[in-house]
């Protein structure tokens, strides 16, 4: 897993490429700017400083890695420019009488800063100490992004009018117009080739353009759809021979300039919470929310085709080529494995579904006023419950089915032609949140608040209980040879439960998602398991026996 840093509990409005050091930076609607270290593996915050007290919406390194310039909407003052070891200000960035989108530091000496602004003008600021020296007018719109060469030779500036102008990167005196628009929509992104020699942009009309920076001429268009607002291109970079954008779905798209009519590569994942997840029969696959499939070996993905739910997707099972999933639209979905799609079938319900499970062609959802069986796409039976159900699921044999209940109790269940009869009543502590029979069927894992219970798929007696976590229990998953079990919590910790039948007090734990918590987790083998989180990422994790 590539390394991660996380520690904001606000949002994080710009993280940044760095340059020439060893420190990355991002900032937040809070107006801090974070800086860590990346050297060690633990990647320490090494600096944090207030620098506007609110919204920064964009910052950059000095070519020395020891000055750093942000822009924004802050309460006093709409820029700031000070070093990275003490925080102390190197000057002044003023000019403007409005909020700014976008600065940008000159990488060659003598050194200058270009700020531009919601008041449709970019600022030049002279220094050391920095200080304003003019501005220039030409937008007729915001002005979303302006630029320095890699060289500090030339300025470039985008507005949301379409146009790019160019100026001296020395005394910002305009040197003309590229394009007569550019494009056709704001522009809201532009990275210079690594000679410097052109351009690439990003436009709302849903284009990124290559431009010659000398002349001016449209050397490349890429055209990334029409009709879909998320289509447009929001960001961009020009590392290397890679040429990338992102779009507003938050997807990273690869280009080639052989191929412009077709992307290298698209990265896609989440931008919300990953609320559901689960993983085809064979462990081959994961499925989330979307969905969105990803192949386990190769951490390839896509989306699914056709039309899904259209609310958040609370839970997914998995029974042979069928994918179940149901959501806060109060609606069953199916979709196939093998097809990556929709198949076009949905059941509504009577009430909001929480927790789904499926076996040999059986469906139980457990809602929050009823239990229902489906088989195919036809419901067989919808039966009343006495409290509002939290988890279900069913054992291995297909004809039982446990269900956990905001009542402090969990219910065993018959399932004999398509209806449901209760056997068993199982009194918890306290609200059980989630439960799993194992792949064996000889057990039954209970989780309620911060306490994990085990009992015997048999007579129902308790076999143990421990309480590893700090905080309520979110999810529970088996491994595939019923050898262990793990659990994840609000506490953002997975526990795995290697020895289940003695007394819980000390399990292997490993931070799975920091400052967030695991939604949902499963086995892909038995060292191996996957967590989705609040935080919007999937990990997968390996342990060692």
């Amino acid at each position: 897993m590539p390394p991660t840093i996380t520690l904001n509990k606000t949002f994080a409005a710009l993280p940044q490429a760095w340059a020439k050091c060893f420190h990355p930076k991002h900032t937040d609607i809070a107006g801090k700017v974070r800086i860590w270290d990346t050297v060690n593996p633990e990647h320490i915050l090494k600096k944090e400083y207030p620098a506007l007290g609110r919204e920064i919406f964009d910052l950059d390194w000095s070519p020395d890695s020891q000055k750093i310039v942000v822009a924004g909407n802050g309460s006093e003052k709409f820029g700031h420019v000070f070093t990275m070891e003490t925080g102390t200000s190197v000057g002044e960035v003023s000019g403007h009488s409005k909020p700014l989108n976008t600065c940008s530091y000159r990488p060659a000496r003598p050194f200058r800063i270009v700020t531009a602004s919601e008041d449709c003008c970019i600022a030049f600021h002279e220094g050391l100490p920095f200080k304003f020296k003019r501005t220039q007018k030409c937008h007729k719109n915001f002005v979303n992004v302006a630029r320095f060469s890699r060289n500090g030779e030339i300025i470039l500036s985008g507005g949301a009018d379409g146009k790019l102008f160019k100026f001296d990167g020395a005394t910002c005196d305009e040197l003309g117009e590229i394009g007569s628009p550019a494009h056709r929509g704001g522009i809201y992104d532009l990275c210079f080739s690594p000679d410097d020699k052109q351009v690439l942009t990003v436009s709302g009309d849903k284009t990124a353009k290559i431009f010659d920076v000398e002349s001016g001429q449209l050397v490349q268009e890429f055209v990334m759809g029409s009709k879909d607002w998320q289509d447009m291109q929001l960001g961009c970079l020009w590392q290397g021979s890679n040429i990338i954008t992102v779009n507003a779905r938050g997807h990273i798209i690869y280009h080639s300039q052989e191929t412009p009519q077709q992307p290298l590569r698209v990265i896609k994942g989440h931008m919300k919470p990953v609320t559901a997840m689960v993983l085809s029969e064979d462990k081959s696959m994961i499925f989330t929310v979307q969905p969105v499939w990803w192949d386990v070996a190769t951490g390839q993905n896509d989306v699914f085709g056709g039309q899904g739910h259209t609310n958040e997707v609370t839970d997914m099972a998995v029974d042979g080529d069928k994918i179940v999933s149901v959501g806060k639209d109060d609606r069953v979905h199916f979709s196939s494995v093998s097809a990556k799609q929709f198949s076009g079938g949905e059941i509504v319900l009577d009430s909001q579904p929480k927790a789904v499970d499926a076996r040999n062609g059986m469906v139980v959802v457990a809602c929050i006023k009823h239990l229902v069986v489906l088989e195919g796409n036809r419901q067989l039976t919808s039966i009343p419950t006495k409290a509002e159900a939290a988890s279900v699921s069913f054992h291995p044999g297909g004809s039982t089915v446990a269900v956990a209940f905001k009542d402090c109790k969990v219910r065993i269940y018959s399932l004999q032609s398509g209806a449901l009869s209760e056997t068993k009543e199982l009194k918890i502590e306290k609200e059980p949140t989630v439960l799993a029979y194992s792949p064996d069927g000889a057990y039954l894992s209970v989780s309620s608040d911060r306490s994990v219970s085990l009992f015997s798929a048999t007579d129902y007696g308790e076999l143990s209980n421990g309480q590893p976590h700090t905080a309520r229990v979110t999810c529970l998953s088996w491994a595939p040879d019923s050898s262990r079990f793990v659990t994840g919590s609000i506490d953002c910790r997975a526990v795995v439960w290697n020895d289940m039948l003695k007394s819980i007090v000390d399990r292997p734990a490993v931070k799975a998602h920091t400052m967030s918590y695991p939604n949902k987790i499963a086995w892909i083998n038995n060292n191996t398991f996957v967590s989705a989180g609040q935080d919007s990422n999937v990990k997968i994790f390996t342990i060692s026996d």
